[in-house]
């Protein structure tokens, strides 16, 4: 799954829209919306406002083998 469509699928999955969870990253609509649908892609900087934003917990363990 690429990046933008696991972003959208967090979002719904937290009943958010794409404005709101914009909002809560501190970025805008429209670059949301080219994220999710895979026309860009985010600098490491927004995907951890994103991921914050989402209240995602990501570490290196959930990476590595059992």
């Amino acid at each position: 799954m690429q990046i933008g469509a696991t972003i959208k699928s967090l979002r719904l999955g937290k009943n958010l829209k794409q404005n709101d969870l914009a909002e809560l990253a501190g970025i805008s609509n429209t670059y949301l919306s080219d994220i999710e649908k895979g026309r860009s892609a985010p600098s490491l900087k927004t995907l951890t406002k994103i991921i914050k934003a989402l209240g995602v917990d990501v570490s290196w363990d959930n990476f590595l083998p059992n």
